[in-house]
């Protein structure tokens, strides 16, 4: 068989929407599952989540409740379809926040933000594995009573699952050239992280660092849910991430 991946992207400049992906895209193509990348800010009308055998909704440096930012509520109706067609759907940081609250969570501020490789505690290490992962985020999520959470640490849930459905805090999908993405990509973010006294030169240089042992964590991690899915490893098909627009 072949399959396809609907991945979400939030607010990208155009030359930066396949490096946000980092890892992930790879992953899921190693298993046959061509990867359709949509920037859910861009005009016209976004895709069926039906048309797709998953969902991946990856990170921004948005928050979920601000309800200024005009393309979360279309967001969170794409994502709530995928739900309701029960197309299986896997969120990354901010991903994982809407996921939270299309399935009737809440975000909110949260008192310790994370910033670079964190320890992870799993009770489900078949899913998601124990050890560093890395982190990029200062919200934080309450799962609804529909969801499990399967990996935590001081700082609150990293990861739940409900159904088909994964959520994970941490950023699998990190590279050198996905973080540089994301400074590059993402309106004020360097500045907004400067003044936040967050390192960015020890963070990139950590990055390089576990660059190869990430990239085996983050393919290790899209196999499991691809699994916990129901999803088989499709027919493997060749290129990249497609960038429709």
């Amino acid at each position: 068989m072949s399959g396809r991946v609907l991945a979400l992207v939030h607010d990208v400049s155009p030359g930066n929407r396949v490096s946000v992906l980092g890892t992930l895209g790879p992953a899921f193509e190693q298993r046959g599952f061509g990867v359709d990348i949509h920037d859910v800010a861009d005009p016209g009308p976004a895709p069926s989540p039906e048309d797709y055998d998953a969902v991946c909704v990856t990170g921004s440096p948005e928050s979920v409740y601000d309800d200024s930012v005009s393309w979360i509520g279309a967001e969170a109706r794409l994502v709530g379809a995928a739900v309701d067609s029960s197309v299986p759907v896997m969120g990354v940081c901010f991903g994982s926040q809407l996921l939270a609250t299309v399935l009737g969570g809440t975000v909110r501020r949260s008192e310790q933000p994370e910033h670079g490789f964190t320890w992870v505690r799993s009770t489900r290490p078949d899913l998601v594995s124990d050890g560093p992962w890395f982190e990029f985020h200062h919200d934080t999520v309450t799962v609804p009573t529909t969801a499990e959470v399967i990996a935590e640490n001081d700082a609150g849930v990293q990861a739940f699952v409900s159904g088909p459905h994964l959520g994970v805090q941490f950023h699998p999908e990190i590279t050198p050239d996905c973080f540089s993405s994301w400074l590059t990509g993402f309106d004020g973010a360097r500045s907004d992280l400067g003044d936040d006294g967050v390192d960015l030169d020890h963070l990139a240089h950590a990055i390089a660092g576990d660059a190869d042992v990430a990239a085996q964590r983050c393919d290790q991690l899209v196999e499991r849910f691809l699994d916990h899915a129901g999803l088989t490893a499709a027919r493997a098909r060749p290129g990249g991430p497609r960038n429709p627009r």
